[in-house]
């Protein structure tokens, strides 16, 4: 696990505040040097061969040099192939194997790599630079064209150059309807990332080529290995292969532990494969704490366990946290996964290991449930059932949702329009209007007047798959969900501790089968076959748990309390006028707000105010 950063020049100096700004990804080694007409820099944070690790990593010819974050998981498969030939390595660190294969496969090597990285080549014999990003968009990579070519993985090291220093307006709306906003757009002016599953070549001159090498839902299952065995036992071995790639490493290891079907799958593998783990939980003292739950897994399974908590007064640390997230996340839950992090690197670990990804690969959110309802109503049952859902008490429409916290009326009234509108709704509509949490009109209601007109479409209004069915809506996450909703709060929050997060269930093997299987006959949403795996290795009082939302209990007095404090004091009408995007008089009656998703829309406006004080050119 690293930080990187580069610039197209020749001059190491103007690169060291950057390379500087990355310490905390890797606090244990840093260089800094020129290739050709690049300048290139790391930090590091030693997870295997701490003695011997250091980057870059040169060819035997000195023609190619490589930096990289992350781990590359299926490395010793890949080095056995390149020593047979010829290549010779002389060091147990994972990434000394990519100026070998860059060699020997050039840019298609990105798609020989498993695991979770971002990662720079230069190649001297074409003087041109090489980057990639991992599947999933694990790991962050930004770049600017300002002034020539500049990437890093965080913006904040790219602002030490005077980079990417103004917010961009005109993306407001696009990140309110979903309270992120999709890559490659970063609401920064000239800012870009490189978006997950590409790799991209800068030449000398400044030219790049972009070019996607993978995209979920259009690969076979990766069945060859295991032609003659059940569905059940495919995914067993693609589960548990990944958990085994993923566990190298040098240093002491953490799993994240929940009291759900994932996390306790993912410790089930562990103690199958030997590791020495130790299990951490976060509560919130809620309906929704789950420590209990996830103590009885680890005492189930003989692990250590140790949770942390939060508490109302820990909203105090959002301005900190915010700040650290770089690109603004707007749900307060982002607290939770900094503390997690805190709370594992306090324990002595550097790696920690979570349950990403089968909600997204086997539909175990309820938006995904009600997209395939409102499918199966058709164009005469859409408005029936949403007439009657909006006369439903709303403690009923809470039993579907599976919500700890009553969605109240506006919920009620949200699931209702949904329905209602689904069929003149373009596709992004369908499958993100549960999920979003501001309504058309709060688009433009909480927008600063000034700005409204300036808009731009969203990133993904436009974008129409071959058909409207249930892989379409799992392969969509892929483009924006997972990367910049999930992943980002996980990868910031952890680094900023300096420890490293890994999801071995974002293995594409188990992504490619997983969404093969849902092209395959009637869909089964609610994790249906996961779940069958999971009662294959565990008691059925830890798989028969209703699935239980992760979230801060924000309608809670104290927490409630805490938070109006918090925003009546960075949504003050004269913060807003510092800033010029939001609208203080449509803010004001959230602040006798008293449910759950009225709060929710408070708290994401606070954190995208926070972030604009934190990142304004004036700051």
């Amino acid at each position: 696990m690293c930080g990187i950063c580069g610039s197209l020049g020749n001059d190491p100096s103007a690169l060291r505040s950057v390379r500087d700004r990355l310490a905390h990804r890797g606090p244990d080694d840093r260089s800094l040097f020129s290739s050709g007409s690049f300048v290139l820099g790391m930090t590091r944070l030693a997870i295997l061969d701490p003695e011997s690790g250091q980057q870059p990593f040169t060819s035997a010819d000195g023609q190619v040099r490589a930096i990289c974050n992350g781990e590359i998981y299926n490395w010793r498969e890949l080095r056995q192939e390149l020593e047979s030939r010829g290549h010779r390595f002389h060091t147990r660190c994972d990434c000394e194997i990519l100026p070998a294969a860059w060699q020997e496969w050039g840019p298609e090597l990105a798609g020989r790599l498993n695991g979770m990285f971002a990662l720079a080549i230069h190649d001297a014999a074409t003087d041109s630079l090489y980057l990639a990003r991992d599947r999933c968009g694990q790991k962050p990579l930004y770049y600017c064209r300002e002034g020539g070519f500049h990437f890093a993985s965080e913006v904040k090291a790219l602002q030490a150059l005077g980079l990417a220093r103004e917010p961009d307006p005109t993306q407001l709306a696009s990140w309110l309807s979903l309270r992120y906003l999709p890559e490659p757009a970063t609401l920064f002016r000239g800012l870009t990332t490189l978006p997950a599953a590409h790799w991209m070549t800068v030449s000398a001159g400044g030219d790049i080529h972009l070019q996607r090498y993978w995209e979920a839902g259009k690969n076979p299952a990766p069945s060859q290995e295991t032609r003659s065995r059940s569905p059940l036992d495919e995914l067993d071995h693609f589960a548990r292969s990944a958990v085994e790639l993923a566990l190298h490493a040098e240093v002491p290891l953490a799993a994240y532990l929940s009291g759900g079907v994932d996390s306790a799958l993912l410790a089930h593998y562990l103690r199958e494969l030997g590791a020495e783990v130790t299990t951490v939980s976060l509560g919130f003292g809620a309906a929704s704490d789950e420590t209990a739950a996830a103590q009885a897994t680890a005492d189930h399974l003989g692990l250590l366990h140790e949770p942390t908590f939060l508490r109302p007064e820990s909203l105090r640390e959002l301005p900190r946290v915010v700040a650290q997230m770089d690109r603004p996340v707007g749900d307060a839950l982002i607290l939770a996964f900094d503390e997690l992090a805190r709370h594992t690197a306090a324990l002595g670990c550097r790696v920690a290991l979570g349950g990403e990804g089968p909600d997204e690969h086997f539909a175990g959110y309820s938006f995904q449930k009600a997209f395939l309802l409102a499918q199966k109503l058709g164009p005469c049952g859409r408005p029936l059932a949403a007439t009657a859902i909006a006369g439903l008490p709303t403690g009923l429409l809470d039993r579907f949702a599976r919500f700890p916290a009553s969605l109240g009326p506006e919920g009620r009234a949200k699931t209702a329009r949904y329905l209602r509108d689904f069929g003149k709704a373009s596709f992004f509509q369908q499958a993100t209007g549960l999920h979003t949490l501001f309504a058309a009109e709060d688009l433009t209601r909480f927008l600063h007047p000034d700005l409204r007109a300036l808009q731009q479409p969203h990133p993904l209004a436009a974008y129409e798959p071959a058909r409207r069915d249930f892989s379409a809506l799992l392969a969509l996450q892929y483009r924006h969900w997972l990367p910049d909703w999930s992943l980002i709060r996980q990868d910031k929050n952890a680094m900023a501790h300096s420890l490293e997060y890994r999801a071995p269930f974002l293995d594409h093997r188990l992504i490619d089968f997983a969404l093969a299987q849902a092209g395959k006959g009637r869909p089964r949403p609610d994790k249906a076959l996961w779940r069958e795996l999971a009662a294959r290795h565990l008691p059925r009082s830890l798989t028969q748990r209703p699935k239980q939302p992760f979230y801060l209990p924000l309608e809670q007095p104290a927490w409630r309390a805490e938070l109006l404090r918090l925003a009546r004091e960075h949504l003050a009408p004269s913060e807003l006028a510092k800033t010029g995007w939001l609208n203080a008089k449509a803010i004001e009656p959230l602040f006798s707000a008293t449910t759950f998703l009225p709060l929710k829309q408070l708290a994401a406006l606070l954190i995208l105010q926070i972030w604009l004080l934190s990142f304004s050119p004036q700051s």
